[in-house]
């Protein structure tokens, strides 16, 4: 199963959801469907259930827009946005670049919190017009309902530490102060941890009083707010470590290529089997790069199509890869790189590939910098 389902794209963003979104899909119906009989009584439970759904239906409509609000104002200010996607923790928009200042920076993390505030405001109103209108109890209900979870999630994160948007709001501020943006990062990662144990801490304090689904919930957000924080803070150990290097100084150079003219079966019997790669960018006669093939295309080529189906037909389009120039700071493709399939990079001079930068490559640079930096920290 796919992870990730592409949806299409809303203001120019690529939407997608993950199969776990599923889990909060019941979670907000079966929370919805057990609160309206005490809000909205004398109704049968089927409606409470099939109401339920609905519900659940525009709050994950309302968590998308939250997102989206935030990519909206990034590509704004000239952040590149990878993809907005839906999960089990509502939603997050994977942006490839750092906002170029810290106005930049608050201006986008506030934007989710503030369309969150504002659809309370809405569906508070609808709930207030439906009570005056003498509409049905249970639809006034829905709407204070939506308008009290949209309010939360909207207080929820701005509370001050990363990756929650009020973590990025602290960094901006952090940063306007200090002049130095990847302390300012580090600090709103540090207080994310902070938090992570905060929620911890309160959460299994409610599974001790008997609240036991709340409580493991709670310490579950908090589990996953200091993993968050932990990883932001070794990325950016990492971009600091990288500063000053280019993406030719981590690409392993002159890859073999393959001919986009090769069949997939040539391909796998003379490129693949002995070879020490499982990935070749595909060239055209001129010697142009045409994409990349992976073990991901050859899988899907039947085995009694693959004498006939040429490498050109099932590559990876350039347009879709991660591409880079060897002069390029390496810090400014990783954000792109952790957003491709597979973790590559194409390196591209001229037309034509001259170095593939992996995961791996830069793994290894790092190890090798922070061995070096740490010796001459150690040296007399």
């Amino acid at each position: 199963m796919r992870e990730d389902i592409p949806l299409g794209r809303v203001f120019g963003c690529p939407v997608k959801v993950n199969w776990t979104v599923l889990v909060i899909l019941w979670l907000f119906t079966w929370s919805l469907a057990a609160t309206l009989p005490h809000t909205a009584p004398g109704y049968p439970a089927a409606l409470y259930w099939l109401v339920g759904v609905g519900g659940a239906a525009v709050l994950l409509a309302s968590l998308l827009a939250h997102e989206l609000s935030h990519a909206v104002v990034a590509r704004r200010a000239g952040v590149e946005v990878s993809s907005v996607t839906l999960w089990l923790l509502g939603g997050v928009a994977r942006l490839n670049s750092d906002a170029k200042t810290p106005g930049a920076e608050f201006r986008i993390a506030i934007a989710g919190p503030a369309m969150s505030v504002g659809l309370a405001a809405v569906f508070g109103a609808a709930a207030a017009a439906a009570q005056a209108a003498g509409l049905p109890a249970i639809v006034a209900a829905v709407a204070g309902w939506l308008a009290a979870i949209n309010l939360l999630l909207g207080v929820f994160n701005m509370l001050p530490g990363a990756p929650l948007d009020g973590g990025r709001v602290l960094a901006a501020y952090l940063w306007r102060r200090t002049g130095d943006a990847e302390q300012a990062a580090v600090g709103a990662a540090r207080a994310g941890r902070i938090l992570a144990f905060i929620f911890v801490g309160l959460g299994l304090a409610q599974v001790l009083a008997g609240a036991m689904v709340p409580g493991l919930w709670l310490a579950f957000i908090g589990v996953f707010v200091h993993s968050a924080a932990r990883d932001e803070e070794r990325r950016l150990r990492s971009r600091q470590l990288l500063t000053g290097v280019r993406v030719a100084d981590a690409m392993t150079p002159h890859p073999r290529t393959a001919p986009a003219a090769v069949t997939a079966e040539n391909f796998i019997q003379h490129y693949l089997l002995g070879g020490p790669h499982s990935a070749y960018p595909v060239v055209a006669p001129d010697g142009s790069v045409l994409g990349m093939v992976t073990l991901t295309q050859l899988r899907r080529v039947a085995p009694d199509h693959r004498a006939t189906t040429l490498l050109r037909d099932i590559a990876v389009p350039l347009h879709e890869l991660a591409t880079a120039a060897p002069g390029e700071a390496l810090t400014a493709l990783l954000g792109r790189l952790s957003a491709t399939p597979g973790g590559r990079a194409l390196v591209i001079d001229g037309g034509r590939v001259v170095g593939i930068v992996t995961a791996a490559d830069i793994t290894k640079l790092l190890d090798a910098r922070d061995l070096a930096l740490s010796s001459n920290r150690d040296a007399p």
